[in-house]
């Protein structure tokens, strides 16, 4: 009886982790892994297990912090009752195709799993998972292409859709206009990535706009060459 008490407040309850083959994601690709469930000191009925690909981010906004949290998509892995006995181990095939047109990874933009277990007459167990994101097909060739002349994230910010969805990154040169300036700021929208893409940019305190075709973007190699060659007129 008081195992059974103390596991409906959590202690000696059933447990859960997620464990992913990699940690590092490509928009549009599949994430594979496991997810094992570990019985406690007692009989417990599990009611669902769910799995929540989440956003957290942040941006500037009349001099103050505004947080951004979003939740990206949603896994059921089962919402009917199951059983799990004292210390039994269970596991459940995870895989998952990350979304495009994502935020990437970056100074204030983080992305996570989260794992929750319902416990029936009892405290849920969770797990989070953290995990760098990263872009592919043209927009990976734009954000590619600045770390390609030698740009390194300096700044970052995503406004959440609640805001139109922009990421701004400020990149600081290493090699590349190295002396000339000290920031290269972009402001872009990933969800409206499709045959172009297009955006604001800030450079020596003069603000524009930019627009590549899918073309100037084929390769990590056009890409690079197509930025360079835009930036260099705008200096």
């Amino acid at each position: 009886m008081i195992k059974n008490f103390l596991a409906s407040l959590g202690f000696g309850a059933a447990q859960v982790d997620l464990v992913l083959d990699r940690e590092n994601l490509t928009m549009g690709e599949p994430v594979t892994g496991k997810i094992v469930l570990k019985g406690g000191e007692v009989k417990q009925v599990m009611e669902g297990l769910r799995v929540h690909f989440c956003l957290a981010s942040a941006y500037p906004s009349g001099g103050q912090r505004v947080d951004v949290n979003e939740v990206v998509a949603k896994i059921t892995v089962f919402e009917e009752d199951v059983v799990i006995k004292p210390e039994e181990l269970r596991e459940y095939p995870f895989e998952f195709v990350c979304p495009r047109h994502l935020p990437v990874s970056s100074v204030n933009t983080r992305f996570f799993f989260q794992t929750d277990l319902e416990i029936k007459s009892g405290v849920d167990a969770e797990d989070r998972d953290i995990v760098d994101v990263y872009a592919s097909g043209l927009q990976g060739h734009f954000l590619d292409g600045f770390a390609r002349l030698g740009f390194k994230h300096h700044n970052e910010a995503y406004t959440g859709k609640e805001k139109d969805g922009f990421q701004i990154i400020h990149f600081r040169p290493t090699s590349w206009l190295s002396g000339e300036i000290e920031t290269l700021g972009i402001k872009y929208q990933p969800a409206a990535v499709d045959h172009w893409i297009s955006g604001t940019y800030e450079l020596k305190g003069k603000e524009g706009r930019f627009h590549f075709s899918a073309e100037e973007l084929a390769t990590l190699e056009h890409a690079a060459e197509t930025l360079r060659q835009f930036f260099q007129r705008k200096l």
